[in-house]
């Protein structure tokens, strides 16, 4: 049975083509005749601009017809011409080689397009000027020939070249955005260890006190990294899923500093669908508790809003906890978190003025992280991807 099913698949490929050996034409007849149509209608309006001077001096259809023809003519080569170019892959070869190679060529060329026209109006007595029946006219047609050929091959290489650069300039972007990629997933391994390490670190100290609550911040834990594996393949989510990340992180910390920390958060209905750097919050809130509102006896506040300011998203985190040294700079800050939110910003949103991050005091006590950053929508990235 498995014989028979193989012999007639055998069979049936056999009565096949071979798509390796089909013609190159086989299913491409639109693509040629589009391929017709351009290159005859180009061709025809460097006749028609060949035969403009006739027309201011007195027009003459003789020699309009023949300006067009010889133009038509070189529309019959063009194929030729293109399939040499392809051949050489000239968009490969530096200059040099390609005038050695193209130069001799527009002998042929030039005398088949002389011989072609010549006979094409050769069954118009009244065109005298035909290179076949004047051999005078002939030379004098032979070089404008040659003038039409080279600047034909010029503006084709000049083509080739264009696409060249556009070709690597578009590499070069896709080698650069995998870099950025590959620098920003860097960036969130540093991140998720280190917090990672801390939120254990809180948790080990209420399994054995209070087996209870260390059972439900391990819940609250593995849920923050269930949210956060979903969102690993994505540089950006929208801040709605940030803010359900952030829950679960708020969770553990609440049921370790219970009444002594208030998390307040004000986010603007509108600002819940824009995108985001997935884990943005969680480390500038663990920082204001860890360097705010934990040195404190009493505890304190932590107020994350987020609204709309001139087509940008302004997102705030801001503490009452004991705010920072009179000498402090991030460059030099021994934290983490802070740091590596602020290389991300700058990768993911590196044209100048394209983000703002600003880490200052606020007045009386605490300290004040602002961020703006380019709104878009998950709308927007969809209807993006659909053009």
């Amino acid at each position: 049975m498995h014989d028979r099913a193989s012999a007639a698949t055998k069979l049936r490929s056999m009565a096949q083509p071979d798509a390796q050996f089909a013609p190159p034409w086989r299913g491409t007849r639109r693509t040629m005749i589009l391929s017709m149509i351009v290159t005859i209608s180009i061709w025809t309006v460097v006749g028609l601009f060949q035969a403009v001077p006739e027309v201011f001096d007195g027009f003459e259809w003789l020699p309009f017809i023949s300006h067009i023809i010889d133009a038509w003519t070189w529309a019959l080569l063009t194929p030729a011409v293109l399939l040499i170019d392809r051949k050489l892959k000239s968009s490969q070869q530096n200059a040099a080689k390609l005038l050695l190679i193209y130069l001799p060529l527009s002998i042929p060329f030039t005398l088949v397009h002389t011989y072609l026209t010549g006979l094409i109006l050769y069954p118009i007595p009244d065109i005298y000027w035909n290179p076949l029946r004047d051999p005078g006219f002939a030379i004098y047609f032979f070089m404008g020939g040659w003038v039409t050929y080279c600047a034909f091959v010029g503006i084709l290489q000049a083509f080739n070249f264009y696409n060249r650069l556009l070709t690597s300039q578009l590499k070069l972007e896709r080698v650069e955005k995998r870099l950025i990629e590959a620098r920003l997933n860097m960036l969130r391994l540093q991140l998720e260890p280190h917090f990672l390490f801390n939120a254990l670190n809180a948790i080990s100290s209420q399994v054995v006190a209070n087996p209870e609550l260390g059972q439900e911040m391990i819940e609250d834990l593995g849920a923050l990294l269930r949210g956060s594996l979903d969102c690993q393949s994505s540089a950006e989510i929208t801040l709605a899923q940030e803010l359900a990340l952030l829950d679960h992180y708020l969770a553990i910390q609440k049921l370790r500093f219970g009444d002594r920390i208030d998390i307040r958060i004000d986010a603007d209905p509108a600002t819940l669908s824009a995108m985001v750097p997935s884990l943005l919050l969680q480390p500038l809130v663990e920082n204001a508790i860890r360097h705010g509102i934990e040195r404190r006896m009493s505890g304190g506040t932590i107020a994350i809003s987020a609204r709309l300011a001139n087509d940008r998203l302004q997102i705030d985190v801001q503490d009452d906890g004991v705010g920072l040294p009179p000498d402090w700079r991030i460059e030099t800050s021994s934290g983490l978190g802070l740091r590596v939110t602020r290389e991300r910003l700058e990768m993911l949103y590196s044209e100048a003025g394209a983000h703002h991050f600003n880490v200052s005091p606020r007045q009386g006590v605490g300290t004040h992280v602002a961020i703006q950053i380019p709104l878009h929508t998950i709308g927007a990235e969809i209807d993006e991807s659909a053009t």
